[in-house]
């Protein structure tokens, strides 16, 4: 694929979830010009963790039927594991709270110069790209 590539954080998932229309009409664009939309095994365990705890067992079953099919996979690897260790010692120097799921993404990001689509400023303190669908 000579295309772009995305790695969708866990807001954007629930987005996709709930048919947020300016998400959903911006993944279908950039699927069909070719890009990866990409989803990683964090991702999916914190959006399935709070499906769960949500009993929101429709929510479960769009996210399973309509939304992963659609995406494609990427793993972690002990590179993404290495850098998100970084990632972690050095806002902890400068005093930050990350989440541990938002460091691997950031990692992963950084490994395939992708973007990290999120819906919050978690990823500003990386240095990753970002993008915004909601916009």
């Amino acid at each position: 694929m000579a295309g772009l590539i995305y790695i969708l954080d866990t807001n954007v998932i629930s987005d996709l979830i709930q048919g947020v229309h300016t998400v959903t009409h911006t993944l279908t664009a950039k699927l069909q010009a070719d890009n990866q939309c990409l989803l990683c095994w964090p991702v999916y365990y914190e959006v399935l963790r709070g499906l769960i705890k949500a009993n929101a067992s429709r929510k479960v079953q769009v996210f399973h039927l309509e939304i992963v099919p659609n995406l494609g996979w990427m793993d972690l690897i002990s590179q993404d594991w290495l850098l998100a260790a970084q990632f972690w010692a050095n806002a902890h120097r400068e005093g930050r709270q990350m989440s541990d799921v938002d460091l691997l993404v950031a990692s992963m990001a950084r490994r395939l110069d992708a973007s990290v689509i999120r819906a919050d400023e978690d990823f500003a303190a990386l240095p990753v790209k970002r993008e915004n669908w909601r916009l």
